[in-house]
């Protein structure tokens, strides 16, 4: 994806996976019940329904729009196990998700 993206001035940012598969990207929420099956997400949470390959794409997505809004500081807060906590004038995420402002 590199080199193919640089051919079209693109760029590509690594993002860790770490447990995209089981947060839900509708609501943030984290716990290994929402992964169901190896092809079926269903948040303990909010109820939402995906395809978990899915449900993780979006969080992979967000976590590096984050990036590119935030900048590294972001990539700190996806690659933590526990939910960063907003505060005024950072970026930070609630989970992988949606930036809070």
């Amino acid at each position: 994806l590199g080199y193919k993206s640089r051919w079209l001035g693109g760029e590509v940012l690594a993002v860790n996976p770490a447990y995209t598969s089981r947060t839900c990207s509708a609501c943030g929420h984290e716990a290994a019940e929402d992964r169901r099956t190896q092809a079926k997400f269903h948040c303990v949470s909010c109820g939402h329904k995906a395809h978990a390959d899915h449900n993780a794409a979006l969080n992979i997505l967000a976590a590096g729009h984050a990036v590119l809004a935030c900048g590294a500081e972001a990539l700190a807060a996806v690659m933590k196990q526990e939910p960063a906590e907003a505060t005024q004038g950072n970026c930070a995420l609630s989970a992988v998700g949606i930036p809070v402002l």
